[in-house]
């Protein structure tokens, strides 16, 4: 059966809904859909969202251990599921739960996962981390797009048995080509186009759809109207790259295509992200 492409990554409903038939993509669990459902109201219930979160005892852990983390200016832990979702607000909550429920649905099986969810979980940190520095877009939106920007990936390891992906996620990942490039040339479509139609079918908000189909294609630094989207391609690049080094992996083909653009988006030099890459090294220890 032949697979839907965004050969271009304007977002076209269509064509993702499309990718979510064809691929197989996994629907939002129920019970994310209801605390999503809660959290997104003009006025959530807080009886509600502690109800529903005491359905599933590591949404609750997860929820109070987030709260619980002592942070500057901060006195006492959360104590309550309420008091936890008071203290983090609907935003904060809604990243939180999406990063569960994404482990819960592609749980690890192998090296390959295992390296995918870690990565993952410091993308998402680091994104956040900056963020918080640059103001360029809320901590929260970079910490949930960290979190799918990839999520293609498990969805087309798990999809594509022949032809392998894994032997075209090693191709790509070597940094001769293109990753969507060389994505595309096996099986037809590419991480960001599937990533971006889970996003939107378990309801991300429309500016991370976009940055997660924009991803690779670094156009978006020159398209107009679309500063956002290319402030968090910007992060998740330069988050990518302090990884990258972080790892001992001097080369590095999507920074050496996208690097210096997203830089001048930031409004960063090479010395800044040097100065990054110091600090980043102290919090995410603080913080993972």
């Amino acid at each position: 059966m032949p697979f839907s492409v965004l050969a271009d990554p304007l977002i076209d409903a269509s064509q993702l809904s499309t990718l979510v038939r064809d691929i197989g993509i996994p629907p939002r669990p129920q019970l994310l859909e209801r605390l999503h459902d809660e959290l997104t109201r003009d006025e959530p219930r807080l009886d509600m969202l502690v109800q529903l979160a005491s359905y599933d005892v590591a949404i609750a852990a997860a929820l109070l251990k987030v709260a619980n983390a002592r942070g500057p200016g901060t006195r006492s832990g959360a104590g309550t599921l309420r008091r936890a979702f008071e203290q983090l607000g609907s935003k904060r909550c809604i990243s939180i739960l999406s990063a569960l429920v994404l482990r819960k649905v592609f749980p690890v099986q192998g090296p390959t996962f295992e390296r995918f969810w870690d990565v993952a979980h410091r993308r998402s940190l680091a994104m956040a981390w900056l963020a918080r520095q640059l103001g360029v877009v809320e901590a929260d939106q970079a910490h949930t797009f960290g979190l799918f920007c990839d999520v293609g990936i498990p969805v087309l390891l798990q999809r594509f048995l022949t032809p392998s992906y894994r032997v075209t996620l090693a191709e790509a990942n070597l940094g001769h080509k293109p990753f969507t490039e060389v994505e595309r040339s096996r099986h037809a479509t590419d991480h960001a186009a599937v990533g971006a139609a889970l996003a939107q079918s378990w309801g991300v908000s429309d500016e991370i759809v976009e940055a997660v189909a924009w991803h690779h294609d670094y156009r978006v630094f020159t398209q107009p109207g679309r500063t956002r989207v290319a402030h968090l391609v910007a992060l998740a690049l330069v988050a990518d790259r302090y990884i990258q080094r972080r790892q001992g992996r001097n080369r590095h083909g999507e920074w050496q295509r996208g690097g210096a653009q997203a830089l001048l988006a930031l409004g960063a030099t090479e010395a800044a992200f040097d100065i990054w890459c110091d600090e980043l090294e102290s919090q995410l220890e603080l913080m993972a």
